[in-house]
């Protein structure tokens, strides 16, 4: 055994008072029949570059330099700007609709956990598809009603906090879509941040720098606790002041469960036994 994981995370999640949150990573474990998996974010951004229409050099040139910089989000936005709507909206289905990927064993074992509420910024179906039993029920951000509803009701909730491929008109891909979603629908905004001062989070599927936690990182702040941090499973090789930023700053601690990203199903399979384990010593269901 890695013997990784804090005894008080086996509690929280064991209790159910954690809330799960899947980024691109989790994604990215799915395969299809060809063994092809979802692109990563530089990946997808250095594909989708070449569907804009008639960039000028100076379009390409920050393009490029934003890739660099690793700023995604800024990326987006201009290869965004400069396609065409249609193909743009094709181009996602194509990536995240009808690539026939399948849930892996990653996806498999945070079902297991039995999180009362698991939130994405996905856009693909792998996870609810997955928790397809009617005691899961899935809304997106549009939503909030529905969303409290489900939070006081015995059912577990899916959130897909970025939207659903299926209407890629509501997704939210880029900061301006993130900004224009929080003027459109505030409620949803205040609910988040009541969730991250509520329960302890636990984000999967993402780095330190990813540009989808880049999003989420005001309803990290104000809610520091040290005696009740949140936590972030990552690859090992992060950078000390980079951690230590991320704990003073947003109370964030980082379980790292290796070099490899495979790694990953090995680590979450422990987390599973001992948050079972745990359950059944204390006659939880």
């Amino acid at each position: 055994m890695s013997n990784i994981w804090p005894d008080n995370l086996i509690e929280e999640l064991a209790y159910r008072r954690c809330l799960i949150f899947l980024g691109a990573g989790v994604s990215a474990t799915a395969k299809n029949d060809k063994g092809e998996s979802p692109d990563t974010w530089e990946n997808f951004l250095n594909n989708i570059k070449t569907k804009m229409k008639n960039p000028t050099e100076d379009d390409i040139d920050f393009v490029d330099e934003m890739l660099k910089k690793q700023n995604y989000l800024l990326a987006l936005q201009a290869i965004a700007d400069r396609c065409d709507s249609g193909e743009y909206s094709n181009y996602l289905k194509k990536q995240y609709l009808r690539g026939n990927y399948k849930p892996s064993k990653v996806h498999s074992l945070i079902k297991e956990l039995d999180s009362k509420i698991v939130i994405t910024t996905n856009f693909d179906r792998l996870y609810e598809g997955l928790c397809h039993e009617p005691e899961y029920v899935t809304f997106d951000y549009t939503n909030t009603r529905s969303i409290i509803g489900s939070i006081k009701a015995p059912e577990n909730l899916i959130i897909k906090a970025h939207g659903n491929i299926d209407d890629t008109e509501k997704l939210i891909f880029t900061a301006k879509q993130y900004y224009q979603a929080q003027e459109k629908y505030p409620e949803f905004y205040h609910l988040m941040t009541a969730l991250f001062l509520t329960h302890t989070v636990v984000f999967i599927g993402y780095s330190l720098n990813d540009p989808d936690i880049n999003l989420l990182l005001q309803f990290l702040h104000n809610t520091a606790n040290s005696a009740c941090p949140h936590y972030m499973i990552d690859k090992s090789g992060n950078k000390p002041q980079l951690i230590k930023h991320w704990k003073d700053t947003y109370n964030v601690s980082l379980i790292e469960y290796g070099d490899e990203y495979c790694c990953l199903e090995t680590s979450l399979e422990e987390l599973r036994d001992r948050v079972i384990e745990l359950r059944a010593e204390r006659g939880m269901p």
